[in-house]
């Protein structure tokens, strides 16, 4: 059993039902998980995201704070390829896929990545 606190409410889950006896699943396939499994996924990385935000807080470290503004830029990304029926799981450079971005999702990940790094580190926009 864990616990996840977000927003002054608290929740309680088993172990991670996406995973098999055997650990994280691997096919070649690209529809990796279902459309109920990745949904899951995206409460439970909301929830995690919430969780982050609550302890970078209390932290106090402003540039640690804005990785909870990538976290929640990946997941609408990730929202937005699963509303599209793309498997956003298979959507990283270890897959070969890119995750679907538009641009001013792109330019809010520079913006936060300019403030965590100072400059050392950008997105470049693809067609």
């Amino acid at each position: 059993m864990i616990r996840y606190y977000a927003g002054g409410m608290e929740a309680e889950a088993t172990a991670n039902p996406l995973q098999n006896e055997t650990g994280l699943r691997t096919t070649k396939t690209q529809q990796v998980y279902s459309h109920k499994e990745r949904e899951t996924m995206l409460a439970q990385m909301e929830l995690a995201s919430a969780n982050f935000c609550r302890v970078a807080t209390s932290i106090g470290n402003h540039p640690f704070i804005e990785f909870t503004g990538l976290m929640n830029e990946y997941i609408k990304a990730c929202r937005d390829a699963h509303a599209k029926g793309m498997d956003f799981t298979q959507r990283n450079k270890h897959a070969g896929h890119e995750l679907p971005m538009a641009p001013h999702q792109i330019d809010y990940v520079n913006e936060k990545l300019e403030c965590i790094f100072t400059g050392r580190s950008a997105m470049k926009k693809t067609a």
